[in-house]
């Protein structure tokens, strides 16, 4: 196979079980950046990583320096080596069957209308791999960081992934920004990815006493949603006002999501705490990095 683009993995605090994630694609690109925000480095990982690599090429930042700025380093650094096309990887991502994927972007990637493909991340054991590329399409509004392939012009062309949201819609407002550009974004059904969204947690409703799986986050993750969805949606109400009206954002940032911390969730007074800190944060247009 051909190997075509770069490909960017950014590492936080990673266990030695991300090794075989980015093994799964790593070998197949010709330059695999991977851009270290830990705070605990794993030197065992990267010494294992250099060993198995002769194409990685490692960027420690030596500080958490937020998913977009270490996103943005990775593309800035493969548009520098002279690539036109990065795939953008989270630590803890596995494709099935990435060569499949790569032959896609072969097939599409002269279309100059398509910003990002991205790929299935909702991978279960059941789903049958096709044996052959299936380069199917579909158009999507939005499309999470992991395992997408962007186009590094059009990647340039908006500014590149916002550096005041830190962590969190991240990838949204970087969607939002590429279809305000007219530019498109494509998922391919059947490029198959295993990708971990949250820890998942078997709460009981406090009311029905109904036994639910849910995904949850930390007090610190509920605050850089709740505010940066709030800067995403002032950002982009213009061009999106039915996805993103006003009500309906406070509606589920502030009645929905709260409701159901109460009814499901632990820490529920740091959590509905962090939302409320998030308000205030952006209404004083504070952004960037915020310990709780």
């Amino acid at each position: 196979m051909t190997k075509i683009c770069a490909a960017t993995v950014i590492l936080y605090n990673p266990e030695d079980d991300v090794f075989d994630n980015i093994i799964s694609y790593a070998k197949d690109v010709a330059t695999i950046i991977v851009v270290d925000n830990s705070t605990k480095h794993n030197s065992g990982l990267i010494t294992k990583l250099e060993q198995a690599l002769s194409n990685l090429l490692y960027i420690n930042n030596n500080a958490n320096l937020g998913i977009a700025t270490a996103l943005n380093i990775g593309c800035n650094k493969a548009m520098e080596l002279g690539y036109e096309w990065i795939l953008t990887m989270d630590q803890d991502s596995r494709f099935i069957n990435f060569p499949h994927y790569l032959s896609c972007l072969e097939k599409l990637k002269t279309d100059d209308s398509i910003a990002i493909l991205a790929a299935n991340t909702n991978y279960n054991e059941t789903m049958e791999i096709p044996k052959t590329p299936q380069c199917d399409i579909k158009e999507v509004l939005s499309a999470i960081t992991s395992a997408n392939f962007v186009n590094l012009k059009k990647f340039a062309e908006v500014g590149g992934f916002d550096d005041k949201l830190f962590i969190d819609l991240v990838d949204y407002d970087f969607s939002l920004k590429m279809n305000e550009a007219g530019y498109k974004i494509y998922e391919l059904p059947f490029i198959y990815v295993k990708h971990s969204l949250g820890e998942v947690f078997h709460r009981k409703n406090l009311i029905t006493r109904k036994v639910r799986a849910k995904i949850e986050h930390n007090p610190q993750r509920v605050y850089y949603f709740t505010r940066n969805y709030l800067y995403v949606a002032a950002k982009h109400r213009k061009h999106f006002p039915k996805q993103l009206e006003l009500l309906k954002t406070l509606n589920m940032l502030f009645i929905h999501q709260v409701t159901k911390i109460i009814l499901y969730e632990d820490k529920k007074f740091q959590k509905i705490k962090a939302k409320f800190l998030g308000l205030i944060h952006y209404l004083s247009q504070k952004f960037g990095k915020y310990d709780l």
